[in-house]
């Protein structure tokens, strides 16, 4: 499944995605395949750090309350999942650093400074062609003007690549709608990625400055490898990975951004 930000109690909506993975997960183990099934938190972001403070609490002590529901929805369903990652914990943030060293090595990393529209719910920056009445398309409200220094990632260099691989493959994405869907977003220019974040500290340290914390796409995407071992080899016996059942509103995070970083690595 996506791992789910626990910024409040879970919704049908995770029920569903849960439930999906549970079938096929057990449906081959029934068959006789070795299965890695892994569901779990994104705990990180300035939305998480702003409801804690709200709540009184520190964003850890928040995070940690209101994970249980999410493990409990788990155990009121009897979803088989094999391991439940919380992106707050060390092996997280080491395969964080791992994946990033990749990318720094290719050259994929730069400083620069980002401008634009962005949605605190959905952790996301927009153009203005993309707004419904000014607001966010999937959360309805008006984002904020925002403009801080920030490290990027090359995604654009990986934009060629990417459609090619999308355009070939029948089943990278699925319903075909969607991928239509991705593929029309990528006749325009892909933009570089902000990777880091100085406007709040809840996240992991940017290794090579202290002022910057890792932006949550690349911390939270990351742990499709942690689950698995990574950066140990051990990872290799599960990996690429056979199926992602992802929510509408994140499917371009999975498909566009999370590719790019894969072929960058």
């Amino acid at each position: 499944t996506p791992i789910y930000y626990p910024s409040a109690k879970p919704h049908i909506g995770h029920l569903y995605t849960d439930i999906c993975c549970g079938v096929f997960a057990r449906w081959y183990r029934l068959k006789g395949y070795k299965v890695h099934f892994s569901t779990g938190t994104d705990e990180h972001g300035l939305k998480i750090q702003r409801v804690a403070l709200s709540n009184g609490q520190t964003p850890k002590q928040y995070v940690d309350s209101t994970v249980l529901y999410f493990k409990e929805l788990c155990k009121l369903y009897n979803i088989s999942y094999d391991d439940f990652i919380r992106t707050t914990e060390e092996r997280h943030k080491k395969a964080v650093y791992a994946l990033f060293k990749k990318l720094k090595s290719k050259k994929d990393i730069y400083k620069g400074t980002y401008e634009g529209l962005y949605c605190v719910d959905c952790e996301t920056y927009y153009l203005e062609k993309d707004l419904v009445d000014g607001c966010c398309p999937f959360h309805g409200k008006p984002p904020q003007p925002m403009k801080e220094d920030s490290y990027f990632f090359r995604m654009s260099k990986y934009q060629k690549k990417l459609v090619e691989y999308i355009r070939h493959s029948e089943t990278f994405i699925l319903p075909s709608p969607k991928k239509k869907e991705i593929l029309n977003r990528l006749n325009d220019p892909l933009k570089d990625l902000s990777i880091t974040r100085t406007t709040f500290d809840w996240g992991i340290p940017y290794p090579d400055d202290k002022k910057h914390v890792f932006y949550v796409w690349l911390d939270a995407l990351t742990n499709y490898l942690t689950t698995i071992g990574y950066p140990s080899p051990k990872y290799k016996k599960f990996w690429p990975a056979d199926m992602h059942v992802i929510a509408n509103d994140i499917s371009w995070h999975h498909t566009v951004i999370w590719s790019s970083m894969l072929m960058s690595a």
